[in-house]
């Protein structure tokens, strides 16, 4: 191990969802939010993330169900794009 500059992590649930949430938040140009979200699913399986992110004003975010969310929602994600754009390219062929 000697040189190698090595950090190790070790992030709850909790951790897991602030750290996507602020980040999120951040691409999306809010400054001061509030925001509520769940991981849902089996790792290595089907997790995935549901979260809302809203201005502060928002006061109805925390009622809202994100499980009723997740099964309405389609995937929206940067890399869910991605496999949308592969699968169009091979279905042209």
């Amino acid at each position: 191990m000697s040189g190698k500059n090595r950090k190790l992590f070790k992030y709850d649930e909790d951790d897991i969802l602030e750290i996507l949430t602020e980040y999120l938040a951040e691409a999306n140009g809010f400054d001061t939010f509030q925001s509520t979200a769940i991981l849902l699913g089996e790792s290595g399986k089907d997790l995935r993330l549901i979260t809302i992110i809203s201005d502060l004003e928002d006061d109805d975010i925390r009622s809202l169900n994100l499980e009723k969310i997740d099964v309405e929602m389609d995937f929206n994600g940067s890399h869910s794009d991605l496999y949308k754009c592969i699968t169009k390219e091979t279905d042209k062929k």
